[in-house]
């Protein structure tokens, strides 16, 4: 270790990278590169033969190891903490140091359990393979946040041609179904035998050896003609060529990339396997998986029918008040979703015990935890109308109809504060009255009402109505009479006068 330290420092590394190259410290790797060979020497030999702090429980720890040898190191120190109260206040790495050195001084090795033998497996003929995995990744989003990933591989056995779709939420079993449709199409067919994990988005449970699938998962394979194979629990390397997959998708694609959306980072899966997954030599076989692709589709059955995704789940009728049954209980779907009688929704269970609800597109509509009473209703706010949206648009509108409709704004959410739940009726009276009465007197009505604190649509009538009829009183006040009578043109003619006798020779 010496010597290796000094040669790499010596061809120009700096101790960071001798300490990264050798999975040490760097304070260490320093440490070491300031001393010389003999006192190097010295220390090592001085480590030997300190004393160390628990020299005293050594003869305790060897015969309980002689005893149980599989024993852990932190088991021993369990049990030296159980039966020396004195025990030093020590670390578990301490402990394990000291185990390992009372097994190398008295010849107590740890015996192997059930190690494992390996052999090179045969390859399996075209077409007759394929392994799928699921995996998780947290990628960096535009704005430097987090988002969890998961997708789905899909690996033809032989050819290793490989298969990738992603998603921003948590797989169900619909979306498992749709993964694989998707997968066949890119293949151009479908493998005899599907190798999967024991996984609960296609299993409910193992009863003694029998794997029992879910109902949608079941109706789809039996749809689909391919033959199943589940690994043992805990047992990834049964299917490997998957894990590696897995493994590639996480640090050979999706590391360093920026989450933009999901459609796009499907967009960007499939061009890297056209680029890089499916187009550059294979490490074990030494081929190029898309030319042996060419040669294995030949192999695989042919993909004729068009799979419909709902046919796996249990379709279920949407009533006319956007609801369906479940097990005596009602979940909500939104607002709109019944379009007549036959409506229909496709319902499955998740992992967490929750009622996911898709429509016909196969998109989740809704998502319900499943209650365990009866005639409930489930279902929050946001599956209902949304009345107040539609309220703020009608006193928009009404305010808009003011000659200041700030003003008129602060009347009507006034009026709303009072009655929220007649505020639709207001506005509605408060309109008709603009309709009815010139905007001098609904302006005047305005004000007063406000200086007056009056919020009300009848009383804002009543008061519209009374400058209405001030108004009609002083245009009926009647005018003075003015009798212009004179012909100003014969003002200063004098009119003939008669002779007085004249009159009297009548008279007589």
């Amino acid at each position: 270790m010496y010597h290796e330290i000094h040669r790499l420092y010596r061809e120009g590394n700096r101790p960071s990278q001798i300490a990264k190259y050798l999975v040490m410290d760097t304070r260490t790797v320093k440490k070491i590169l300031a001393q010389e060979e003999q006192e190097y020497l010295d220390y090592q030999a001085s480590l030997a033969s300190r004393n160390k702090v628990l020299d005293p429980y050594e003869t305790f720890v060897k015969c309980r190891l002689e005893a149980c040898p599989e024993a852990s190191a932190a088991q021993v120190h369990d049990w030296l903490k159980e039966h020396f109260t004195d025990l030093p206040d020590v670390t578990e790495k301490t402990v394990f140091n000291f185990v390992l050195m009372v097994r190398g001084k008295h010849g107590i090795p740890k015996p192997f359990c059930n190690q494992r033998d390996y052999e090179k497996v045969d390859e399996l003929p075209y077409g007759k393979q394929a392994q799928v995995d699921f995996g998780e990744y947290n990628m960096t989003t535009e704005d430097n946040k987090r988002k969890k990933i998961y997708f789905f591989c899909m690996s033809l056995s032989r050819s290793r041609f490989k298969f990738l779709w992603l998603t921003d939420k948590p797989f169900t079993t619909l979306q498992t179904i749709i993964a694989h449709e998707k997968a066949f199409q890119h293949f151009h067919g479908i493998p005899e035998v599907m190798v999967y994990d024991q996984d609960t988005l296609m299993l409910v449970n193992e009863n003694k050896g029998e794997l029992i699938l879910t109902d949608a998962f079941r109706s789809y394979v039996a749809n689909r003609s391919f033959k199943l194979h589940f690994c043992r629990k805990s047992d990834p390397e049964s299917k490997g060529k998957i894990e590696n997959v897995v493994r590639y998708v996480k640090y050979n694609f999706l590391r360093g990339r920026v989450f933009v959306d999901i459609d796009t980072l499907n967009g960007q899966g499939l061009a890297w396997l056209s680029r890089t997954a499916n187009a550059k030599e294979h490490a074990g076989i030494k081929k190029i998986p898309e030319q042996q692709w060419q040669i294995e589709r030949e192999y695989l059955q042919a993909v004729n029918e068009i799979f419909t995704p709902q046919e796996a789940l249990k379709s279920v009728a949407v009533m006319k008040d956007n609801v369906i049954n479940y097990k005596s209980n009602y979940y909500r779907v939104p607002l709109g979703t019944h379009q007549g009688t036959g409506t229909r929704a496709w319902i499955e269970i998740s992992d967490d015990n929750r009622l996911l609800i898709y429509d016909k597109d196969d998109i989740q509509i809704a998502s319900h935890q499943i209650s365990t009473g009866k005639g409930r209703t489930i279902g929050g706010s946001q599956y209902k109308r949304d009345r107040t949206s539609k309220i703020n648009q009608i006193i928009d509108q009404l305010s808009n109809q003011f000659e200041d409709p700030d003003q008129a704004k602060g009347y009507l959410e006034e009026i709303r504060k009072k009655m929220p739940r007649n505020i639709r009726d207001q506005a509605l009276h408060i309109e008709k009255q603009i309709k009815h009465f010139d905007m001098d007197i609904i302006t005047q009505s305005l004000m007063f009402c406000i200086e007056n604190k009056v919020f009300r649509a009848t009383d804002f009538e009543s008061v519209a109505k009374k400058f209405h009829a001030e108004k009609q009183e002083t245009m009926e006040l009647p005018l003075p009479v003015k009798i212009d009578t004179l012909n100003h043109a014969n003002y200063k003619i004098t009119p003939d006068k008669s002779d007085i006798s004249d009159y009297q020779s009548l008279m007589n």
